[in-house]
């Protein structure tokens, strides 16, 4: 595909810090995780966004990913139409939006939403518009996934779970 900008993002990027992704098959049911004190190893890796266009705004810390953007870290992979960065001055991510088609993936695992939100000092992403997760044989859904990544649990709102083929209980 011609015309893509590629930049690498070579700061302490906990984008796709969802190494753990998928949705575990146990949901918790409620309360607050502990706050993070540093990003996971594997989020530290460097990350490889392209897309068909970027705006970088310098003042206001933010970077605009649009058309067919993919982000890449380590072995998670998160797709969407547009992608917003929010960074401190010093580089850090504070929060990712991404919106349109958004997909993300690791290993046989995906998890798809018309939106996703990460947030760095909760070390949470909250995916909503349809959140769908798969993987194996099963699936969840519901109206709005929260996923904690220092605690490795899931919260989803409204959820439905499918387990499909087995001969069953």
């Amino acid at each position: 595909m011609s015309g893509l900008s590629s930049i690498k993002v070579v700061v302490p990027v906990v984008l796709l810090a969802i190494l753990s992704v998928a949705v575990p098959a146990a949901v918790a049911a409620s309360g607050e995780p502990q706050a993070a004190t540093s990003p996971p190893a594997a989020a530290r890796q460097p990350v490889e966004i392209t897309a068909e266009r970027l705006t970088a705004d310098n003042k206001a810390h933010t970077a605009v990913f649009e058309g067919s953007v993919v982000a890449r870290q380590g072995e998670v992979t998160l797709y969407a139409d547009w992608m917003k960065v929010f960074y401190s001055g010093s580089g850090d991510v504070r929060e990712i939006r991404a919106r349109g088609n958004v997909k993300l993936t690791k290993g046989g695992r995906e998890i798809t939403s018309e939106e996703a939100v990460y947030y760095r000092d909760e070390q949470k992403v909250v995916f909503s518009g349809n959140p769908v997760a798969a993987e194996g044989n099963g699936t969840i859904s519901g109206s709005r996934m929260v996923y904690y990544l220092v605690d490795d649990r899931s919260v989803v709102e409204d959820s439905r779970v499918i387990i499909k083929g087995g001969d069953g209980p």
